[in-house]
């Protein structure tokens, strides 16, 4: 069974689309072969946390995200990442979304698997300090698109990286709105 439909049961059927990038040639893209699981975590009262961590330019905010390890399966993954970066209890409400990335003439073997999340238990707080996470924010979904331009607007050598992390945004709010989204 493929990544793409070993949740599709439980969390529903994900879209699956590629969104091209200006180009493919910037890490996590270019380097990481397992792909990443990306958390939409809805707080109790709705809101979303996005992050920022002390290298990122413009303090930009985004969903947070995780690596997937060899062999490790999706709700496995996602399940870590968010225990590691949030400490939160969460329950899946949705497989959103599986990502994939080109930039018109290359396609990359990463992908990113969005999921919906909401909290359920736990406190606040980072149990890898590995991560560099420097603030925490919650945003409605009105405020969202707001976020994604912010990264999609980043003129230096994290243009690339802006563009991949405004794709999962957009695609939220899309899935949230109902809306076919980025890559439609």
């Amino acid at each position: 069974m493929s990544r793409e439909t070993e949740l599709g049961d439980d969390y529903g059927t994900p879209r699956v689309f590629e969104a091209e990038l200006p180009t493919i040639d910037f890490p996590p893209v270019s380097r990481r072969k397992h792909g990443e699981v990306c958390m939409a975590i809805r707080r109790k009262d709705g809101r979303f946390l996005l992050h920022t961590k002390g290298d990122y330019p413009d303090a930009v905010m985004r969903l947070p995200s995780g690596g997937i390890k060899e062999h490790e399966g999706l709700e496995a993954a996602l399940l870590r990442e968010v225990w590691e970066e949030t400490n939160l209890e969460v329950e899946i409400e949705a497989f959103v979304a599986v990502i994939g990335y080109h930039d018109g003439t290359n396609r990359s073997e990463f992908k990113s698997y969005l999921f919906l999340v909401h909290e359920t238990g736990g406190e606040m707080m980072s149990n890898d300090p590995g991560e560099n996470i420097t603030e925490w924010r919650e945003v409605t979904l009105g405020e969202l698109p707001a976020y994604s331009r912010h990264l999609l607007d980043i003129s230096s050598d994290w243009k690339n990286w802006g563009h991949f992390r405004a794709t999962a945004i957009d695609t939220l709010v899309a899935h949230c709105r109902n809306d076919p989204g980025p890559g439609a």
